[in-house]
């Protein structure tokens, strides 16, 4: 997997939506069908208007751990109201989430005014 950028942003499961509703909680399964835990947001790059990755939360115990995964390897069930994700549990990187700031009213309007990527 790539470095990942410092200036992507955090948004929060429940700011996520289909047209299945709301994204939180859902479950994010792996590609043999065993839970790799929830979706607890996403990473997205406000300049260039993209969403780059999901962000899932694993909890074992007492630790709580924050995976990222591609959004290319992602897909949503709608059936089950679970993410379905081209990946295994080896696949997953864990990564700091204090190194992203949440998605802000300023990021907002970056994305509304940035030229729209080729």
């Amino acid at each position: 997997m790539a470095p990942i950028a410092a200036d992507l942003r955090y948004i929060a499961a429940d700011h996520l939506s289909t047209g299945g509703g709301v994204l939180e909680g859902a479950q994010v399964f792996s590609r043999a069908d065993v839970s790799l835990g929830t979706l607890a947001g996403a990473l997205v790059d406000p300049v260039h208007r993209n969403l780059c990755y999901l962000v899932v939360d694993h909890r074992s115990r007492l630790l709580r751990h924050r995976y990222l995964l591609p959004l290319d390897l992602t897909r949503f069930d709608p059936g089950r109201g679970a993410l379905l994700v081209d990946a295994d549990v080896t696949d997953l990187r864990e990564v700091p989430m204090e190194q992203f700031a949440p998605f802000s009213d300023a990021d907002l309007v970056t994305a509304i005014f940035s030229p729209r990527a080729a």
